[in-house]
């Protein structure tokens, strides 16, 4: 038995070990994710760089178009501020929650801080409360900033 490997030298067997490998790996890679390459090999090309950017774009459906109703120009104008607010509310939300979890663990830092951006919005407290309520809590757990409940940072509203 100890004759049979004497023609063969270690680089030789390490060699050939290396090459199997490496054509294994490449038929593993070629027949679990040909899609993936696919799509790599068209971003490389450049081919698909049209239709990331027009994925990115809002395309409404057929449902989402409806017809407005029609609103004298006091309402529409005061809709469209309560619009833009509840966006600037739920952004410093998360841009506050997200700069708390580029820091280490500290909720004590962090509460007062979402209190003082509630605190500024209180014309919501009766319309948008429990939905933004739950936006805090989603994004402190996202995050790992803090564990949160709906009803703690129900009470963050009151002064």
């Amino acid at each position: 038995m100890n004759h049979l490997l004497h023609q063969i030298s270690w680089h030789q067997y390490l060699s050939a070990a290396l090459v199997a490998a490496i054509i294994y790996y490449l038929i593993v890679i070629v027949r679990c994710f040909r899609p993936e390459l696919q799509n790599l090999q068209k971003r490389i090309s450049g081919e698909e760089q049209d239709n990331y950017l027009q994925a990115l774009q809002y395309q409404p459906t057929e449902e989402e178009i409806i017809p407005a109703p029609v609103q004298s120009q006091g309402e529409y104008i005061h809709h469209q501020e309560s619009i833009s607010d509840t966006d600037i509310l739920t952004g410093q939300l998360k841009a506050c929650i997200a700069k708390a979890a580029d820091k280490p663990f500290a909720p004590a830092v962090l509460i007062p801080q979402l209190k003082q951006i509630l605190q500024q919005y209180t014309a919501f407290a009766a319309t948008k409360r429990p939905a933004i309520n739950h936006l805090v809590v989603n994004e402190c757990e996202k995050t790992g900033t803090a564990l949160l409940t709906e009803e703690e940072v129900d009470q963050w509203w009151e002064r």
